[in-house]
């Protein structure tokens, strides 16, 4: 990590700073960290915006980096060293930032959007699209790779039946010999299934093609797979629909829609699944978290609105009916 060119003259860090990379001393890591967070190279959101020098929670995650990089060469590194935590807790202090988390888009939400979507092949598509990438809750990669039945040039298959909808995932970084399929039980799922169902049959997808096509003007369908890049596209587009239906201001609404992306299906499932009392086990045989961590802080977030003492009467500000 340490070997990395200085934000300031371009030359290595250590060889700059006349320091060994291995064993690196804990000063020297506060020291450079301090340098990423006042002068790195940023991205993103912070580059949008004009700000300067990295996020901490990108500095953050060279600590732990680097730790895994002295085990690898068998050394020690202390990664709870008080040069560290200062650093760490002064850059906290001094470059405070709201996290840049995308929103999540919830079951009750995701049904308004569904309910107001017309009957074109563009709202059809995209509706089956919201309702299965949230009801499986899979990527944008893994939404889009989806071949019908069989698998043709795609990176898995959605199987369905009078039962259920299987999707079966053989492509990614992420799929493993023991992956087991991700199951949508229609019964549990009825607008879901209704709205895939509709899109499959209304475009004619056959087997071994792509699920998800791009549509040309005129309701032209295509024989394309639609791109990761376009769920985002359709995720925000449709929730700021939604928001100006329901009287929200459009530029508030198109605003407010930035907060979402393709990730807002997923996340929106394991929030939704969290709220109503789920496990960390239930919503993961869903989405396939193998970080506990992850999903502890969507059911501590559920906990949070579930127990928020706003809701009682007498203690939130609204007039009871």
């Amino acid at each position: 990590m340490l070997t990395r060119r200085s934000s300031k003259s371009g030359k290595p860090h250590c060889e700059e700073e006349r320091i060994a990379p291995y064993p690196a001393s804990p000063v020297a890591v506060a020291n450079w960290i301090a340098d990423r967070a006042n002068h790195g190279r940023r991205g993103g959101r912070r580059l949008a915006s004009g700000e300067v020098g990295q996020a901490i929670a990108i500095v953050r995650t060279a600590i732990p980096a680097i730790r895994a990089a002295h085990i690898a060469k068998g050394l020690t590194f202390g990664t709870r060293h008080q040069a560290l935590r200062g650093v760490l807790q002064g850059i906290k202090r001094e470059k405070a930032e709201a996290p840049n988390q995308t929103a999540a888009l919830q079951a009750r939400q995701l049904l308004d959007i569904l309910a107001g979507l017309g009957d074109d092949l563009v709202a059809v598509r995209d509706a089956a699209l919201l309702a299965l990438g949230f009801a499986a809750a899979r990527r944008r990669s893994e939404i889009v790779g989806l071949d019908l039945d069989r698998l043709g040039e795609g990176s898995g298959i959605v199987v369905r039946s009078a039962k259920d909808f299987r999707i079966i995932l053989v492509r990614g970084k992420t799929v493993t010999d023991d992956e087991d399929p991700i199951i949508v039980n229609r019964e549990d799922n009825r607008e879901a299934a209704r709205a895939i169902d509709c899109w499959i049959d209304k475009a004619g997808i056959a087997t071994g093609q792509a699920v998800f096509r791009s549509i040309r003007k005129g309701d032209r369908l295509q024989t394309g797979r639609l791109s990761a890049d376009y769920v985002a596209r359709i995720v925000k587009a449709r929730v700021a629909e939604h928001l100006v239906k329901i009287g929200v201001p459009e530029k508030l609404a198109l605003t407010e829609a930035k907060r979402y992306a393709a990730h807002s299906l997923r996340h929106g499932f394991a929030a939704s699944a969290a709220e109503a009392g789920a496990s960390t086990l239930e919503i993961a045989s869903v989405t396939g978290h193998r970080s506990q961590a992850i999903l502890a802080r969507y059911v501590r977030q559920a906990d949070k609105n579930n127990l928020r003492p706003g809701r009682r009467s007498g203690v939130g500000l609204r007039r009871e009916a």
